[in-house]
């Protein structure tokens, strides 16, 4: 027999259930930070679709403008 002192098993048993629910912890929030980077993403792409489409209108808003002052000076 070794001399060398070890863990009583119900120690190990602790460390090994305090290890995996630490594990699952850091796997829940890396999910939850997942899902919080794509909604932001998701938010960043919206808006500057919007943004595009705002500045369309405004474009063609402007060449509408343009082409009524062009034919009302014929």
């Amino acid at each position: 027999m070794s001399d060398r002192k070890g863990r009583k098993p119900s120690q190990m048993a602790g460390k090994a259930k305090q290890g995996m629910k630490d594990q699952s912890q850091r796997m829940e929030r890396d999910a939850d930070r997942l899902a919080d980077d794509a909604r932001r993403g998701m938010d960043r792409v919206g808006e500057g679709m919007r943004r595009e489409g705002q500045q369309a209108k405004s474009d063609i808003d402007d060449r509408t403008k343009e082409m009524k002052r062009k034919l009302q000076h014929h």
